[in-house]
């Protein structure tokens, strides 16, 4: 039975997309390999979940090159508590700016570096 499950996301730029997480979802380094130098590969904790960056350069232990996001098949959905803070230091990165929906959630999307979809909601009270 698994234990957990988190999103890898196939970097071209992992520096940058580094930042963005952190910078906009206020994630933290909870593992880095190597553990000294420049990454490449890390584990980010955002709330209580994580996602992984990882070089999508170079061959995988499969033998083949993930390729970095170009469009996407997957949206990673975040959930928030202050949607507009977000969406405010995500800028330019907001594809959809915040909307209420009927079901009582409030949602946006953001498109981070790699090209991925973020689902990004915030529960308002009439949700819970």
């Amino acid at each position: 039975m698994a234990q957990r499950v988190f999103p890898i996301i196939n970097c071209a730029d992992l520096p940058r997309t580094r930042q963005w997480y952190e910078r906009v979802l206020s994630g933290v380094v909870e593992y880095q390999f190597p553990e000294s130098g420049e990454p490449q590969y890390l584990t980010l904790r955002i709330g209580d979940g994580q996602v992984a960056l990882g070089n999508g350069t170079a061959p995988a232990l499969y033998g083949e090159t993930p390729l970095p996001a170009s469009g996407h098949a997957v949206d990673i959905c975040v959930y928030v508590p202050d949607l507009d803070a977000v969406t405010s230091e995500a800028d330019a990165d907001v594809v959809i700016p915040p909307a209420d929906m009927p079901w009582g959630e409030r949602v946006s999307y953001l498109r981070d570096p790699e090209g991925t979809m973020l689902l990004v909601i915030q529960e308002t009270d009439s949700s819970s």
